[in-house]
């Protein structure tokens, strides 16, 4: 009857969008997207692209816990008191990440590679299960040896922004606040081509940079 099939209607707009935790994978993998299940569609809001402005951010480092701005190094305009820019690498990580233990060491070497030049990378620990403390996150960071400064987004608000789906994801970002080089997932020999990126973009200023 028409009263039955608006029953089954209004049944289907009340679900509720299941999000699955692939730890396997490392990826959150979104089941279903507006009504009675239709296709995830994606539309330019629902990612970040080369040649984006990257979002702006002030998250706690793990080790001093105060704040880290992303305009302390890098945008348009840097905050007060900053002159120097520098070319940004942000690898977003989680500690249940697996491809997340070969990238970071590797990232780690990179910083070596690049020091005394203007780079910066930073992991963002993000995407953790409620039960993940901080300090579990500290022991897992000491664990590993990790040396990279390592940001906490324990709400997820940067990894919204920067619309981060699945980990580990990498942002390239250049001395003027534009994103340049995206990375979803674990890519072998992401390394090398990140490498050759900075090579050039440390060397950008206002007139050299692409537009």
């Amino acid at each position: 009857s028409n009263m039955r099939t608006l029953s089954i209607v209004f049944s289907l707009l009340s679900m509720t969008i299941p999000v699955s935790i692939d730890h396997t994978s490392a990826s959150f993998i979104p089941l279903f997207s507006g009504v009675a299940g239709e296709p995830f569609q994606k539309t330019r809001r629902d990612s970040l692209r080369v040649g984006d402005e990257a979002p702006p951010f002030a998250l706690r480092d793990l080790a001093t816990d105060e704040a880290t701005f992303l305009r302390d190094y890098t945008g348009k305009t840097l905050r007060d008191g900053k002159t120097e820019r520098h070319a940004v690498v942000l690898s977003f990580w989680a500690t249940w990440c697996q491809p997340c233990k070969v990238e970071i060491p590797l990232l780690m070497k990179m910083a070596e590679d690049f020091r005394g030049q203007p780079v910066k990378i930073f992991l963002v620990n993000t995407k953790e299960e409620k039960s993940v403390t901080e300090d579990s996150v500290r022991a897992v960071y000491k664990a590993r040896n990790y040396t990279l400064r390592c940001l906490l987004d324990p709400t997820w608000r940067a990894a919204d922004n920067f619309k981060v789906n699945g980990l580990p994801m990498i942002v390239v970002i250049d001395k003027f606040g534009i994103v340049r080089k995206i990375n979803r997932g674990f890519h072998e020999n992401f390394h090398i081509d990140i490498a050759n990126l900075l090579k050039t973009l440390v060397k950008e200023d206002s007139t050299s940079r692409k537009p």
